[in-house]
């Protein structure tokens, strides 16, 4: 399997967990997320309890694929904490709007430690109350650009 097809199926999987979780037009909520469900994706998969403030957001869990081995120890940073160059800024940065819209956002050109990379990735809201966003679910992954 070619390595970018695999980069697509990664954001495909996690979307498809969210449907199924989200039901008949819901929205899934943060108690739903059972790590065994997402196997070895959790390892590129973040959650994000989110703040009215979406930059003022902290992580609640990064994937050990995510953390950039150069940064802090993960201690619930919110997310303009993170590091510029990672490839865990370039997927939260558009937080605010998946909290406003509503809906699934996928992105796709970053740096990561340095380097250009092409990354996919997810942000998915959750909501406990099926009112409110209080949570995000993401995924990401990405290869570098020669």
């Amino acid at each position: 399997m070619d390595r970018r097809d695999d980069d697509r199926r990664l954001v495909m999987r996690v979307l498809s967990q969210w449907r199924a979780l989200a039901g008949e037009g819901g929205l899934p909520r943060r108690s739903q997320i059972d790590p065994r469900r997402f196997g070895q994706d959790w390892a590129n998969c973040l959650l994000i309890d989110v703040d009215p403030q979406p930059r003022q957001s902290r992580l609640a869990f990064i994937g050990e694929r995510l953390r950039d081995p150069t940064g802090p120890a993960f201690d619930r940073q919110c997310l303009a904490e993170c590091l510029e160059d990672t490839l865990l800024h370039s997927a939260t940065a558009h937080i605010d709007r998946v909290v406003v819209e509503r809906e699934p956002l996928a992105e796709g050109v970053g740096v990561h430690v340095g380097a250009a990379v092409l990354y996919r990735s997810i942000l998915l809201p959750l909501s406990e109350d099926g009112r409110r966003i209080d949570g995000v679910l993401g995924a990401a992954n990405c290869r570098e650009v020669a």
